[in-house]
Order: C-alpha cells, then structure tokens, then sequence
C-alpha cells in the first residue's frame, strides 16, 4: 500500500519504469561506439581498386527484409557486368536463413555465368552459420581482398594461356 502512494507521488507508472529499461537495454548500444555506424542495419560499399573484382564490404546484419533485399540487388547490379564478386564479410555481426540463402542465391547465378563469389574474412557468426548448413565447403574463403584477386589473376592467365 505504501510502495504505491509513493509510485503515485512521483508519478512513475509501470510504463514509465518499461520505458527507461528499455533505455538502458540493446537499443542504448545499437550505435557502435568506435564507428558511429548502427549495427542493426546493413552497410555495403563496393571497391573497385582490385582489377579483376569487385569487393563488396558488408557490415551490419544481413537479415529478412530490407536489409537482404539491398544486398541482393546491389550484387546482383555487380554481377551483370562480371561474373565475379568477392564479399568481405568481416563486419557482419548476424546473418539468418534468408542471408545464407541469398549468398547460396548469387553464387548460383555467378556459377551459370562460368564466374564465381568469393567470400573474404568471414566473421565468426557467418562461418558458423555456413557450417552449420553444411555450405561452408560450397565457398571458396580468403583471409584478405588481396589474396582473392591473386587467385582470381592466375585462373585468368592459366584460362587465356590454354586457349
């Protein structure tokens, strides 16, 4: 009886108390402190500086939504041009099932077109969750954007030196 005369005073209502939880909960970090970028979403950025590829850079989470939508139209934008891709995973701190697909999704298309996606520093989350859907040996991995290009420079001059 005595707690709720003393709610009433300070007039907090339980939604009031909700409120400022939620507050100090995962939306007060959803801005990355170091960065300034918000997580939740994704961030993708293309690099052209390696000739024989594009890198495409993804931060965020690559989830159900917009969020996978943008990732497929800007890859598949990539792969018209080439058949080749690299995606620098390295910044992706979730992927679900709709994300596994569409990587599985464009790297079918990049194979009908004799070219390939290759997948560059993956973190922690992707890898698992590419084990765990057992596609992880479907990927060709690097540790860096360099690496792959090298990789994809001497396929090419093994392909013009045989024809």
């Amino acid at each position: 009886m005595e707690r709720r005369r003393e709610q009433r005073r300070r007039k907090q209502t339980r939604s009031g108390l909700d409120r400022r939880r939620y507050e100090r909960g995962p939306d007060r970090r959803k801005t990355d402190r170091r960065s300034g970028m918000d997580r939740r979403q994704l961030d993708l950025q293309v690099d052209y500086g390696l000739r024989p590829l594009p890198v495409v850079r993804c931060s965020g989470r690559i989830t159900i939504g917009n969020a996978v939508n943008n990732f497929l139209s800007t890859c598949t934008v990539l792969l018209r041009g080439r058949a080749l891709l690299a995606l620098d995973l390295q910044k992706v701190t979730h992927i679900d099932s709709t994300g596994v697909g569409a990587l599985l999704s464009l790297t079918t298309s990049a194979r009908r077109r004799n070219g390939d996606v290759k997948l560059v520093s993956p973190s922690k989350k992707v890898e698992s969750a590419l084990k765990v859907t057992y596609l992880y040996n479907l990927f060709e991995v690097f540790a860096t954007p360099e690496d792959a290009a090298e990789k994809v420079r001497q396929v090419l001059s093994e392909t013009e030196e045989t024809v």
